[in-house]
This record gives C-alpha cells, structure tokens and sequence, in this order.
C-alpha cells in the first residue's frame, strides 16, 4: 500500500509541474505577443472568446448541426463543421420528434451504430466493424469506466443531446473508445431559458412514460437552476411474457454567476432501475421445430427459432436486474482576461448494480428440454475525479490558434462478488416452470485503479479556411487486482498489481474549399487492455496494452442555400496486439482485428412543409490474425467477421406538414441493418432485417398530442446475440403502439 500510494503521489506532483509550467509558459509568450503589439502596432479588437457552457440545440429532422458545437469531440469549443472528425448529435427535439424513448433507441439514429440492450451489458453498442469496451460510454464528458459495466437503461427525457464520435477516442478519454465515443449530455441550467416541461405516454403493455422538468431564474438574474424527473414502467420487454421493468431518473443543476467572468455550477443526479430480465430465445434443431421462423436466424447445424417459443420467458421467478447510481459534480469556470479561460470540474460517482438470473438456455437434444444455468453478480463501485483545463484563445505569431492543456485525475474503487453454477435444471420449450434462483456463496473480486493524464490540444488557423488540429494524452494508470475464494481468503496466484502508460494522438486538417463545404483529414490512435477491461483483468491477460489507429477522410457541407447539409467519411481502423491463442494452454497478444467503409449522413427540407434525413454505412471487417481454442484444438479465424457487427446499416426518416391552420405532422422511418455473426468461427448468423415506424402528431397552442406505431409490419427478427450466449438471441419487439401528450408552460 505504501509504494502504490508513493508511486500515485509522485505521479500527481509530475503532472501537476508539467502542467503548470505549460501554463506560465503560454501565458508568458501571450503576454509578451500582447505587450508587444501594443507598443509596435495599433489597437485591435480581440477576438471573439467561447467559454464552455450548455446551449439549447433546437435542430431536429433536418439538420446535421454542422455549425453547432461539441462538448465530447473537443474540449475547444469548436463546431462539427470545424472538427475532422464523423460526428452525429442526436438532440432533444429530434429525440421527441421521432419517438425515441431510451437511450438506446436514441444512439441507433446515428450513423451506422447498433445497440443490443442485452440485460448483462445494457446498451451494447457496435459501431465501426468493433462493439463491446470498444466503444466507450461517457456522461457530460467524463468517462466513468467500461462501457458493458456502466451503461443503464435509461429514459432520453433527461438529455439535451447525445453525441457520437466516430473513430478513436482516446486522446480525448483514456483507455479504451478504439472505435468511438458517445457522449450523454443532460439536461443543465441555462442562462435566459425558463419554462416548464411536461410528457405523458401510454402504449402497448401497458407502458407508461411520464417526464417533467422545469428551469429558470431564482429570484435574480445571476442564480439559474434546473430540474428534470422521469419515469418508465412496463408489463414486458419486447412483448416477452413476465419481464415487467421500472426506471427512473433525476437530474438537477444550479449555476451561478459569481461576476461576469466567474461561474460555478453544482448537480446532483439519481437513477433507478429494476427489471425482471428477457436474456433471449434458445435455438432449437429444425427436426425438433414443427412451426420455424425463417426471418431470424441461420446455423451451420441446423439451429432455427420456433414459433412457438417467441415471447417465452425462460428466466426464474426471482430473476433481477437492477441499479442505483448517483453522481455530484462541481464546475467552476474563469475568465481572468478575455483569452484565457480555465476551468475544473471535481465528481463523486456511485453505483451498486446486480444481476441474479438463469441466462444461458440450451437445447438438449437427449431431453427435448432447455438446460438452464444461475449466474449472480454484484458491482459496488465508486469514482472520484477532478478535471482542470487551461485554454488560451489568442493568435500566434499572427495566427488564430486556440491551444488547451489539462490534468485529468480519478480513482475508482470496484468490488464484485459472484456465484455461477452451470446446468441447474431444465424446463419444457413451450411452457418454461419458472423455478427460483437458489444460488450459492460468492467469490469476490476487486479492483482499484488510479488513472492522472496529461492532454493537450490545439487548433491552428494557417489561414481562415485551412485549420490544423491536434491532440495528444498520456495517462499513468495503476491497477491493483485482487480475487478471494468464497472463504473470503485471498488467492495470491490470482491477484497482481500492473501500470499502464499509454500514449495517444490524433492530427487532422480542415479545409474549406467553398464557404459551405469542408473537405478533413485525420489520423487517431487509441489504446486499450487487450481482453475484457480494467475492471476484470485476469492473470492471463497481463499484456501491454493493445493499440489501434484510424485514417479518415471526409467532406461535411450545406447545399441549395443551406436547406440540405451532408457528410461523407472513409475510414480504416486497425486494432493490434490483441490477445489470441497461440497454443492450446498458451495465450499472447499479436492478434489484428481491421475495419474499412464509407459512411453518409444527408438531411434537409425540401419544402417549407417536408424535412428528410437519413444515413447509411458499407463496412468490411474482419479477423486479420486472430486464433482460439475450440474443440481441443486452436483454431484460426482469420479473415472472419467479428461478432455483433453487420456490413451495412441504413435509417431514413421523413416528416410532413399539412396544410392546416391547426400544425399536423406525418412522420415516418425506416431502418435497415444487416445480417450479423454472433460467433468468432461464423457458425450462427442473425438475418437482415428492416423495420418501420409512423406517427401522427398535432399541435395546438403549448401542447402536442402524437400518435405513433413501432414495427407496423410485425417482422420478426433478432437484435441482437453474443458470442457469450451462443445458443439464444433477443427477439426484437413486436408491433406497438403509444400515445402521448406533450406541453410547455
């Protein structure tokens, strides 16, 4: 303990000089530039400053929001347009607009992203040919761990926007994000925005969604608050039989303006979810299914999906999945001159989580019956963090720049106790007994990592429509692990220390070549562990950490004076060093996983009356050099195509005006995503399938009535399926429908 918490000082006291050497050394050479110019040339008229705030973005179907800032994809305040970069911000109004309930349904509107909500890892993103802790989940831009463990099902009421970044992230967020980012932006107080806000949704299942929340001054012009509460609750997830599901969340905000230059802001947010989970629907032989559904899937063996299974609940009586988080924060912003802003933001993050299930259903062909196992886990974790950033927008040498250094620091402390026990019992394929958990002692495990990086990050204008950014991050990580038997004895083979010291980077120039439209570049490097997370390394992962690095070329733009706005990227992501099984007791990380396509993103009103958007994304990604064990032997996979991740995803959405003197708007989407693997060796595949959706909404006065239908067709397809779960995948929801009242006071 000593040499950890000596080895964790020094690492702060270095950090900390470097940092503040950076800063005097920017100030002085800014002062002196000033001073200089003063004596030598005559007064000019600074240029306009951007201090971090909260900005209500109104933009809904229709537009990209390509002059609007990012919080997540750079911390310069600058817009998408003018970061090289593929980014999509999925706002409130458009979240509203086409009924996206969750943050899940949200995040699947961006470009080429696709999220299974499978009940051990909510919100399971795939994104860029890579899913899972390769995408990394951040929460008003501070990253609170592996994306599998703190991603919740949560309501979109509470957001102001979502924000995805595509392509490495680490520069930005540490370990981890090889594939992107995406960034949840709540709800905060705003200056000169008061009002109250209300919803009220009923749907099928008896589904019902209420959110409220309210903002203004308190009694001067220098106090601003906001508050946001909602709630979810159902009978069913995806129509399946007893899965009822509660959630609720509360985020709350106070700002206040000290002086002009001067403001601190304090949040508090709580969350709560509860639900009895639906892990998926078990394959079965085609010899065993007198009634098949085609639509769903495809194996090498012969598994199909019944009929007469869908909507089955195979999970015990007392199954549960829940969650209590809680999370406070303190800003503080400062303006000292009219260039130089800094800021720091301290939090204090807890959670405690637990799944209690039978999970994992197999068919046993000697039986007829479905095998079940139990699975119990619990996660006790908490964050500490403090974030300071100096930026300095001033010209160098007679050029525009906007540089920006910090120090980013956390501690988490991560406790897991866990019990499994395979093939437990079985139950009939079309009439499941449900049974109880009956589980046994845990054995527990824990983590505590310290994690202080330095970043730095830099705009520079060669001329007004030729920018250079870069960015660059160094962390010193310190991972303490240790396991203990269900006798809560500690197993020294199974327990280690390790530091981390990964270095990542990113370049990227953009270049306008008319007024409305941008070509960029950019290369990003990421790094992350190279199996699992942080959180739960084992022994046998003990590696560096394995690295990744993207090239990405685009154009973003508006055309037909500004009505239509585009963007168009390519990109190659290499991920190296991953670990692979070199010999049947042997494992080392010179495994290789790429990905390569082409995204596109258009939107815009056609008419005064008709607004268009949609997206589509073509990508190949394999296995380069990747091999595992299977059947006693160690197999290859090379040239196979990861798991959870579909070649081409596509959405469409079209909304229309009547012509009425009361607004009426038709609405409806598409969206397409194609077949997927849920396997290394390809041996099961989910089939492509699209979905449509229609509303109807008036609005009268503050008030809006809507009218919507999910999945109108009935399709039957799969979601989503996990390499974990080999023998069952989450069937998707069938046709709903819901019915909701909006106003604004």
């Amino acid at each position: 303990m000593f040499k950890q918490r000596s080895w964790f000082k020094k690492s702060v006291v270095l950090c900390q000089f470097s940092l503040s050497m950076f800063i005097v050394l920017n100030a002085v050479f800014v002062l002196a530039e000033e001073n200089q110019t003063k004596e030598e040339d005559p007064p000019v008229t600074l240029p306009e400053v951007l201090v971090e705030g909260h900005r209500s973005i109104l933009a809904g179907t229709g537009s990209l929001n390509l002059e609007q800032p990012s919080q997540g994809s750079s911390r310069l305040g600058l817009t998408l347009r003018e970061i090289p970069a593929s980014i999509n911000v999925i706002t409130q109004q458009t979240m509203q607009e086409r009924g996206l309930r969750t943050v899940s349904e949200a995040i699947q509107a961006a470009t080429g992203v696709t999220v299974g909500d499978h009940p051990v890892a909510p919100g399971a993103f795939s994104m860029r040919g890579f899913s899972g802790n390769q995408v990394r989940l951040v929460f008003d831009g501070l990253s609170l761990g592996p994306t599998a463990f703190v991603t919740r099902p949560r309501e979109s009421w509470n957001l102001e926007r979502i924000e995805i970044l595509k392509g490495p992230a680490s520069v930005l967020y540490g370990e981890g994000a090889v594939a992107g980012m995406v960034n949840l932006v709540t709800k905060r107080p705003q200056r000169g925005a008061s009002g109250t806000d209300v919803q009220i949704a009923y749907g099928s299942f008896d589904t019902v969604r209420v959110g409220l929340g309210s903002g203004g001054s308190l009694g001067t012009d220098q106090l601003h608050y906001r508050i946001d509460g909602s709630y979810q609750n159902a009978d069913s997830v995806m129509g399946v039989q007893r899965t009822p599901y509660s959630l609720y969340n509360l985020t709350s905000g106070l700002l206040y303006d000290v002086t002009s230059r001067l403001n601190v802001e304090l949040s508090f947010d709580i969350a709560y979810d509860k639900a009895h989970p639906y892990l998926g629907t078990p394959f079965v032989p085609k010899s065993f299914s007198r009634d098949q559904v085609n639509s769903v899937v495809s194996t090498t063996d012969g598994g199909t999906i019944d009929d007469r299974m869908l909507r089955k609940n195979y999970n015990v009586q007392d199954s549960n999945m829940s969650a209590l988080t809680t999370w406070s924060k303190l800003k503080v912003a400062w303006q000292p001159t009219d260039f130089i802003e800094v800021r720091n933001q301290s939090y204090y993050y807890t959670a405690k989580r637990e799944w209690m299930n039978a999970e994992t259903y197999t068919f046993n062909p000697s039986t007829e019956l479905i095998d079940r196992d139990r699975f119990q886990v619990e996660h006790e974790q908490w964050v500490a963090g403090d974030r300071l950033v100096f930026q300095v927008n001033h010209p160098l040498g007679g050029f525009k720049n906007r540089l920006l250094s910090g120090i980013d620091f956390n501690f988490t402390n991560f406790n897991r106790p866990s019990y499994y026990s395979g093939d437990v019992d079985s139950v009939d394929p079309f009439n499941p007994v449900q049974g109880l958990f009956d589980g046994g002692p845990t054995a527990r495990q824990t983590a505590r990592i310290s994690d202080t990086a330095f970043f730095a990050e830099n705009q520079f204008a060669v001329i007004d429509s030729l920018k250079i950014l870069a960015g660059i991050r160094y962390d010193l990580i310190h991972l303490d692990r240790d396991r203990f038997n269900t006798a809560g004895e500690l197993n020294s083979t199974a327990s280690f220390t390790q530091n981390f010291y990964p270095l990542t980077w990113r370049a990227g120039v953009v270049y306008d070549v008319l007024p409305q439209m941008t070509l960029y570049g950019q290369y990003a490097t990421a790094a992350d562990p190279v199996a699992g997370s942080l959180f739960s390394l084992s022994t046998a992962q003990r590696f560096t950490m394995a690295t990744g690095d993207q090239w990405e070329v685009g154009v973003k733009g508006q055309l037909w004076e500004n009505r239509v706005e585009f963007t168009v990227a390519y990109f190659d992501i290499v991920r190296k060093n991953i670990l692979t099984q070199i010999s049947q007791t042997e494992a080392a990380n010179v495994g290789k996983q790429s990905s390569k396509g082409i995204e596109i993103e258009v939107a815009g009103k056609l008419t005064y009356a008709w607004r268009v958007q949609g997206n589509v994304t073509f990508l190949s990604a394999k296995f380069d050099k990747f091999s595992q064990s299977s059947g006693g032997n160690v197999v290859s996979r090379n040239g196979n195509r990861p798991p959870e991740v579909p070649q081409t995803v596509a959405n469409l959405w079209s909304i229309y005006r009547l012509p009425m003197a009361i607004p009426f708007d038709v609405g409806a989407s598409w969206r397409y995503v194609g077949d997927r693997y849920i396997d290394n060796a390809n041996s099961i595949r989910l089939k492509a399938y699209m979905t449509a959706d229609a509303w109807l909404s008036l609005g009268y006065k503050q008030f809006s009535l809507t009218l919507r239908g999910r999945n109108l067709f009935d399709k039957t397809y799969a979601i989503w399926g996990s390499q974990f779960y080999p023998d069952q995948a989450l069937i998707g929801a069938p046709r709903t429908y819901e019915l909701r009242l909006t106003a604004r006071f």
